[in-house]
């Protein structure tokens, strides 16, 4: 009997245990579908979700929805942490697990199945994503000029309040993305220095609006740069005049053949904060308005 006992024990087949590498591999696929390997489906499930959810942030604080800085570190954070984490919880799970569980979903077929469904849902955020772009609600941007330096450099990208002027009037002071009427596939970034109804005139560089100087600490006129001069116009209802904080750079409300005074069903949207930027310390930066 010991001798069939024997015969018995080798005849059955040596149940594997859970690879960690085979774990960590389709973790890095789609987050989740490493528990699943380990029989775990409702956890990997959940962990998924998650990571929409924060997904879901990020792509809020990148469109304008939510357009701040702390919105966008915090969700962006979150999401590389809950995928580190996920990473990690299956490798673990899978040395602590000698005998690879048996589950009706334990085959390559519905491993493959769930990496496509996990695909298509990770790819709602991005084709909306792009809707948004084409229809100039994603507000992203990146300074591809000089013309808002220093207030915003050459390469900085930066995050911007799409819903802020469907509530509100423009403000002198604001940073705004906008549509110029003869550019309206671009989208330019200038500062409002006069509403309608306001007299605005140029003296060496300077705004003088209402016959009051302006304080305008954000200035650069640049080294060896000539200051600006304009004679004193008035804005037309519906419109506002805008200028570059980089005078000497900036094409803008000035240049009445090439830009014109912008119409303000033409912005898109107020420039709130420093997204990205070679410069650490200006990550995160406000540029709104002066006051704040």
């Amino acid at each position: 009997m010991a001798l069939a006992a024997d015969y018995a024990s080798a005849s059955r087949p040596q149940q594997r245990s859970p690879s960690p590498w085979v774990a960590a591999f389709l973790t890095l696929l789609a987050p989740g579908l490493g528990h699943l390997y380990l029989g775990q489906a409702k956890r990997g499930i959940l962990l998924f979700a998650l990571v929409m959810v924060a997904d879901t942030l990020l792509m809020f604080a990148m469109m304008g929805v939510l357009a701040r800085f702390w919105m966008f570190a915090v969700s962006g954070l979150l999401l590389l942490g809950l995928w580190l984490y996920i990473l990690a919880d299956a490798v673990l799970r899978a040395r602590r697990t000698s005998v690879h569980p048996s589950q009706p979903y334990s085959r390559w077929t519905i491993y493959a199945g769930a990496f496509v469904l996990a695909c298509l849902v990770f790819s709602w955020p991005c084709i909306y994503a792009l809707q948004a772009k084409a229809s100039g609600r994603l507000l992203w941007l990146s300074a591809n000029s000089p013309s808002m330096e220093p207030t915003l450099e050459w390469g900085e990208y930066f995050l911007a309040d799409a819903t802020y002027y469907r509530t509100r009037l423009p403000s002198r002071g604001e940073v705004a993305v906008y549509k110029q009427p003869r550019q309206p596939d671009s989208h330019l970034i200038n500062r409002i220095l006069a509403v309608e109804g306001d007299r605005i005139a140029l003296r060496n560089g300077h705004a003088i609006v209402n016959g009051m100087f302006v304080e305008e600490p954000y200035v650069e006129l640049g080294p060896g740069a000539t200051p600006a001069e304009m004679s004193e116009v008035r804005v037309p209802p519906g419109h506002v005049f805008l200028m570059g904080d980089n005078r000497s750079t900036s094409i803008d409300s000035r240049n009445i053949a090439v830009h014109e005074l912008v119409p303000v069903s033409h912005l898109v949207g107020r420039v709130t904060d420093v997204a990205i930027s070679r410069h650490l310390l200006r990550m995160g930066r406000w540029i709104g308005t002066p006051s704040n």
